[in-house]
């Protein structure tokens, strides 16, 4: 069922009727982010453990250099990339994988939206 979603592009507002997957693909594709990406972006980098450190920097190094040029195409929300971070941030190593992966296996246009950690 569609719903009406408003999306902030730079300074201006506007209200589409989409489903909830299809407007999470207009914002990306517009914005390039989404609001619960720049959330997740916005965590500081952790020092501590060392494993995590390097982790959410090779996720980064991607969303900042990779990502951009193949082109923000991701159907959920967040990103699989700031899932991801998020997973290993609040599960841990092992968790943070398995969930990971899984993710990965879904990301196809048919499965969009906005997809929470389990």
């Amino acid at each position: 069922m569609d719903k009406v979603k408003e999306i902030e592009i730079g300074e201006d507002l506007f209200e589409i009727s989409a489903s909830e997957k299809d407007s999470v693909i207009i914002q990306r594709h517009f914005c390039k982010h989404t609001k619960l990406d720049l959330e997740i972006q916005s965590l500081p980098i952790p020092g501590k453990p060392i494993w995590l450190n390097l982790v959410v920097r090779m996720l980064r190094y991607y969303q900042n250099n990779i990502s951009k040029k193949i082109g923000n195409r991701c159907v959920f929300d967040p990103s699989c990339s700031r899932y991801s971070e998020l997973a290993f941030r609040e599960k841990g190593f092992f968790k943070g994988m398995v969930l990971t992966i899984d993710r990965l296996k879904r990301c196809r246009p048919e499965n969009g939206g906005v997809d929470k950690l389990n």
